[in-house]
């Protein structure tokens, strides 16, 4: 005890300067400040409540404002979106799956919370919101009944007890004729919306909805005291229908039903009101305006010459105590900061000492600390060049670390590999890689079950018992980060970036970690099959099966490419299908990762360097041979361009049932691949496909993405998105 006291007391006698100006200007503000709301205070108290009003009346006029700029936008952004021809045909036709797309694409573009779309009865054809949900009557919703009958309707809904938003409904009108259908859309009054209504208006907002039995709940709300919110709306008449009716009856405006003097959270306000409806005038709830009595700027226009004065005064005596702390605070902080600069660029062996400028306390310690970190990062900065090694000569371009099997070169005749492998999915069984249920790994996730496995490792379903949900897990082979020490750090590197793809028809990748015996990446889990499965299935698919898989896919790399993101590994089995037939293209990223493994031994060009053709027949590709585009072939690096060709190659799986240009050998594979251009090939070798003699426009386009040239082939998936569009 005697050394706490004898430290308190060291404490107080060596107080900082910043603590000492501190306490003495706050001490004269807080007087000056008393002292002129002292001589205000009758002044300010007359002019209160007359501000109030008058910025209650304007704050209520300016929410009004606000929701109906709101539905402007919303009907704006509706009605050019229904313009669109190819929507109206979508519509008439009731083709529901392409609708269910363009709603998705009506609720990002015009910023709605969801959209639906019905036909020209009422009967629901999609919602964003709720892809399962169709052929609901909607006729009789006044909502809709008016945009049946051409007209662009309005109102306020509640969803559930605690929700309140605002929908417009606009026709689909074919000209000319009578509407087609009718696309609703809805945007959610929410605590962001009342916050920056609260930042134009300076005064407190709620909104509340009134259930079936006219009880009102808070939807949004400004203020944060939820209990005296529910003892304020329980005093709210329930002035819901039947009174809005009355007051309209009489020529009243429903604002001015409610205006009155409440309490909330302590604080006294002046209340006003109005009633929100549906497009049929029923009322669903409404919203109230709070103003604190006395916070009016005619209050301040009237105190504002005596509060000038204090202020005035406060920061002369404010500057006096800056100019005192400047020569022993701000001087020195500069020249730290300066410090901080130079060791930011990496300059740290500049000497740095603020000895003789300073007699705060503080300032030397923070001068400390600062000496303290300099010393850290040149110690650590020379731990990594003592203990840098370079990267072994034996690790290069041509590895695959994810093949589930050799390349599948000969599927149409089931013919054998010249070098004997089985077409089989090797057997994995190793500690660390194969996991049992209920086994428990990084002491987070919960192994549900084996889901998949091919070359890359092996894939479980799981569950983190820290967020609650279902993931896939993969658990990637252990020579990965032991062929390359730098492997790791790549694939972490591409786990970062991959994990900006956020898209629906992207399998989200989570995170990465490590086990005591092998690596795994955490990703999202895709209830369903791959597109290598049902292929093998099925065989070939029905076109409409086939334009659905090329939307998706081609979606997925847009996305992926506009990030900058190729994927390089474009296959079947890389291609998921949940169970409501959403396709997910996954394992962004490490593919990209094992792009640059070294080539084995054996392949040797002719100016004595290694072959990558020879490489890639050894064993190790930088991707499954069958998808790739001959510029990979031969060592080039992946491209957008080499994306869409595996994903063309991957279209004329799915239109055929095999992949084309099938050889019973690797060497006659890469041979047939790396010939002759189309324009020297006679008879059946040459390309495109012998489909194309048909004339079918979706052939066409596949072959395009096939071309051997990569300059001839698509400019991008975004283009061929647009092609794909235009067949359905």
């Amino acid at each position: 005890m005697t050394g706490v006291h004898r430290g308190t007391r060291r404490w107080r006698g060596s107080m900082g300067l910043t603590t000492r100006v501190f306490l003495g200007t706050a001490a004269i503000v807080v007087a000056v400040v008393v002292a002129a709301l002292v001589s205000v205070s009758i002044t300010a108290n007359r002019a209160a409540d007359d501000a109030a009003r008058r910025g209650l009346e304007q704050s209520a006029d300016l929410v009004a404002q606000f929701l109906a700029g709101r539905e402007r936008t919303l009907v704006g952004g509706a009605r050019v979106f229904v313009q669109s021809p190819y929507f109206r045909t979508l519509v008439a036709e009731r083709r529901r799956d392409d609708v269910l797309d363009r709603a998705y694409e009506a609720a990002e573009q015009i910023e709605a919370a969801w959209v639906f779309i019905t036909d020209e009865n009422g009967v629901l054809i999609a919602k964003s919101d709720e892809p399962g949900v169709s052929g609901v009557a909607m006729g009789q919703v006044p909502l809709v009944a008016g945009a049946l009958r051409g007209q662009v309707t309005s109102g306020f809904g509640v969803s559930g007890d605690t929700t309140v938003f605002q929908a417009v409904a606009v026709p689909i009108v074919a000209q000319p004729g009578a509407p087609v259908g009718v696309l609703v859309a809805t945007r959610i009054v929410d605590s962001l919306f009342v916050h920056d209504v609260r930042a134009a208006t300076s005064s407190e907002l709620l909104f509340y909805a009134r259930d079936e039995r006219g009880v009102a709940h808070p939807a949004a709300s400004t203020l944060g005291a939820t209990d005296s919110l529910m003892a304020f709306l329980a005093h709210v008449p329930a002035w819901s229908t039947r009174a809005v009716r009355a007051a309209a009856a009489d020529g009243d405006a429903p604002s001015e039903i409610l205006g009155s003097r409440v309490t909330v959270g302590g604080t006294d306000y002046l209340a006003r009101g109005t009633s929100l409806s549906t497009a049929g005038g029923e009322v669903v709830g409404g919203f109230l305006v709070l103003r604190a009595r006395g916070s009016g700027s005619a209050t301040f226009a009237v105190v504002g010459g005596p509060l000038l004065v204090a202020m005035a005064v406060g920061l002369l005596v404010a500057l006096l105590a800056t100019l005192y702390a400047a020569r022993f605070v701000t001087r020195p902080v500069r020249a730290l900061a300066g410090a901080v600069s130079e060791a930011a660029e990496g300059n740290l062996a500049s000497p740095f000492a603020l000895a003789g400028t300073t007699r705060v306390r503080e300032i030397h310690a923070l001068e400390d600390s600062f000496q303290g970190l300099i010393r850290d990062l040149r110690d650590r900065e020379a731990l990594v060049s003592a203990a840098r090694v370079p990267a072994s000569t034996d690790v290069g371009p041509g590895a695959s670390l994810d093949r589930p099997e050799p390349p599948r070169l000969a599927r149409a005749s089931g013919a054998r590999l010249a070098t004997g492998a089985s077409a089989q999915p090797r057997q994995i069984a190793r500690p660390g890689l194969v996991l049992q249920a209920d086994a428990v790994l990084a002491n987070r996730y919960r192994i549900d079950g084996e889901i998949g496995r091919g070359g890359l490792g092996i894939v479980y379903r799981a569950f983190d018992r820290v967020l609650g949900e279902t993931i896939a897990i993969k658990m990637l082979r252990p020579e990965i980060v032991a062929a390359d020490p730098a492997a790791f750090e790549r694939l972490k590197a591409e786990t970062r970036i991959t994990r900006r793809l956020s898209h629906r028809n992207v399998v989200r990748t989570h995170d990465i970690g490590e086990s005591e015996h092998a690596p795994f990446l955490t990703m999202e889990y895709v209830d369903g099959a791959s597109l290598a499965t049902v292929i093998q299935s099925r065989g070939a698919l029905p076109h409409a099966a086939v334009l659905s898989i090329a939307k998706g896919l081609l979606r997925a790399l847009a996305v992926a490419h506009r990030h900058g993101i190729v994927h390089g590994d474009i296959k079947p089995q890389n291609l998921l299908i949940d169970g409501s037939g959403l396709l997910k293209v996954t394992d962004f990223g490490v593919a990209r990762m094992v792009r640059t493994r070294t080539l084995p031994s054996g392949g040797v060009s002719r100016d004595g360097r290694t072959s990558p053709v020879s490489g890639r027949l050894s064993g190790a590709v930088l991707g499954t041979p069958e998808y790739m585009a001959p510029e990979q072939l031969i060592g080039e690096p992946s491209s957008e361009r080499t994306d869409i060709y595996a994903a063309g190659v991957v279209l004329q799986e799915c239109l055929s049932g095999n992949t084309p240009d099938n050889a019973d050998t690797p060497v006659a594979f890469v041979t047939r691949n790396l010939g002759p251009h189309d324009t020297q090939r006679s008879g059946r070798d040459a390309r495109p496909s012998h489909q194309a003699e048909s004339g079918d426009p979706l052939v066409r386009i596949v072959d395009s993405m096939r071309n051997p040239l990569g300059a001839s082939r698509p400019h991008s998936a975004e283009d061929l998105l647009t092609q794909f569009a235009v067949l359905g």
